[in-house]
């Protein structure tokens, strides 16, 4: 059994299926890093989990299909419930992130040197070429209140190599997409965290999901972590 799953959380990705799979299969055969693939679909309306499908015949592809949408950070806690593997590397579907930095961040992990890597655009050598001023300004601005809780250059972030255990050991639900803040915010100063540069891409195909109900859930998230913070002071 390998000792690391990808799991890619899908929602309506059908045109990105084929190049992120390709990529990924090319990683495993040129660096010579083995890995399981698990795709896990909360609902899609188009032709998503059918893409997964014809894959199977490739070593290591799955499909765990949910019956709603139940947000990313559902959608990865179903994903490592149902792996055994000792790491998980969560990426996008939507191309956004780089396969090919996937190497990069399980050797870490493989070394143990560090408990969680992530893929970083906001450390020395990582970009977002493709955002306008206006987007890069937001996101910074985003980024300020998740700081608290932590302490890395890009906690919203979502791609990140970690120890499975981590995921499955945090406590209640996670709202929303930012499944990697609710490790950092869970874990803090207990957990060796790198960040490596990565370019980050725009996607070119498909509708992005981020929208109010994401703003609102990453809101409800920060309520959430800041009621949990003060619990712990007073314990």
């Amino acid at each position: 059994m390998n000792s690391v799953t990808v799991i890619v959380p899908t929602l309506n990705e059908s045109e990105n299926i084929d190049i992120l799979l390709k990529r990924l299969l090319a990683v495993k055969s040129t660096r010579r890093i083995d890995f399981d693939i698990l795709f896990v679909d909360s609902a899609s309306t188009d032709n998503t989990c059918d893409c997964v499908k014809k894959w199977y015949a490739s070593a290591g592809v799955e499909l765990l299909s949910l019956e709603k949408n139940v947000g990313l950070a559902g959608a990865v806690i179903a994903a490592v419930r149902q792996v055994k593997t000792t790491f998980v590397l969560v990426m996008d579907a939507d191309l956004s992130h780089p396969p090919e930095a996937i190497p990069d961040l399980l050797r870490p992990l493989f070394e143990n040197t560090h408990d969680m890597v992530i893929g970083s655009r906001y450390v020395a050598g990582g970009s977002t070429p493709d955002w306008p001023l206006s987007r890069r300004i937001s996101s910074k601005i985003a980024t300020i209140p998740a700081l608290f809780f932590c302490d890395v250059h890009d906690p919203l972030a979502g791609f990140f190599a970690v120890q499975r255990r981590r995921l499955l050991e945090l406590p209640g639900t996670v709202p929303g997409f930012k499944i990697g803040l609710a490790v950092l915010a869970e874990y803090r100063k207990d957990l060796r965290v790198k960040e490596i540069p990565i370019e980050f891409s725009d996607r070119d195909f498909g509708e992005s999901k981020m929208n109010r109900g994401v703003a609102f859930d990453y809101l409800k998230q920060l309520v959430i972590l800041s009621s949990r913070r003060i619990r712990k002071r007073q314990t």
